[in-house]
């Protein structure tokens, strides 16, 4: 490939995303590897990998966030953080049915998830750092278990022990 089209594609990829995208997939589908920007290629599947990732962490933040709320709040129990802990270990289960690979990285995405989710539980509620524990409490499966703490197996007053 010459000098020209490389920049071509660079400035395609900077400037048009989209459409550096849509050019890429014809590339593929008419299995023509001239018209590939490999540099850039290679970096795209890596990103969307950090992009699930994130999202891992994201979700087990919240999750975390809640759980911690229900722990050390009993008093404040209420319809709407069952909900967000069912919603959250939901959308957790769906994301790790649809990249099971993620599962090599649960210990690195709990270690983050639970820094997240103390930051989260300090914002929203009166608790002092010192109440929290300084690590997670739970396994992940034990945070994702619907038997578990804050029992989302069924309605929300099965919920209450």
């Amino acid at each position: 490939m010459n000098c020209s089209r490389l920049a071509v594609q660079a400035a395609s990829y900077e400037q048009d995303f989209y459409g550096w995208v849509e050019e890429q997939c014809a590339a593929l589908r008419d299995r023509d590897s001239s018209r590939l920007d490999w540099s850039h290629l290679t970096e795209e599947p890596e990103a969307l990998g950090r992009q699930e990732f994130r999202e891992l962490v994201s979700r087990l933040g919240v999750l975390l966030a809640h759980l911690l709320k229900w722990e050390h709040q009993p008093e404040r129990r209420c319809r709407s953080w069952f909900l967000t802990v069912r919603e959250q270990r939901r959308a957790i289960a769906s994301l790790l049915r649809r990249n099971p690979g993620l599962a090599a990285r649960f210990n690195e995405a709990m270690e983050d998830g639970y820094d997240v989710g103390v930051d989260q539980a300090l914002r929203e509620t009166d608790l002092a750092l010192r109440q929290l524990p300084a690590a997670c409490p739970w396994s992940f499966e034990e945070a994702l278990n619907p038997q578990g703490v804050c029992d989302t197996s069924g309605d929300w007053g099965s919920a209450f022990p």
